[in-house]
């Protein structure tokens, strides 16, 4: 027997905020960066960046996480034309539990500032 469930919106049992996830560990923060230009493309959980030298950034949290044990995946492409762009290394770590490191560079290892390069922080939130 197949079942639909057609919902607007889930809320949590007293019905005035969201859902809590349970068995699951979305992200916690994500933040995709113009660093070409050093502003935001667009962010979840992010308070600011901090602009540390070519192809290298620190993101903000607005919520900490609760360590600096969490994992950070990154990536990076310039142009961000897909069908002409040119992939990029990217790799992203944890700073402290209230931010974390994203860098961009050529496979040559060079440092880049990207148009488009994105760090995502799974961990528990403090």
């Amino acid at each position: 027997m197949t079942s639909v469930l057609n919902v607007d919106t889930i809320a949590d049992k007293a019905g005035t905020g969201p859902a809590t996830l349970t068995k699951q560990d979305p992200a916690k923060a994500w933040i995709n960066i113009n660093m070409s230009s050093a502003s935001t493309n667009d962010s979840f959980n992010s308070s600011g960046i901090t602009d540390l030298a070519t192809g290298r950034f620190t993101n903000a949290f607005t919520t900490s996480l609760s360590n600096s044990d969490y994992a950070v995946t990154a990536s990076a492409m310039d142009p961000t034309d897909a069908s002409s762009g040119s992939n990029r290394t990217a790799d992203g770590t944890p700073v402290n539990s209230s931010s974390m490191y994203v860098r961009a560079s050529a496979y040559d290892n060079t440092a880049n500032d990207v148009p488009a390069a994105a760090g995502v922080a799974h961990g528990d939130l403090a």
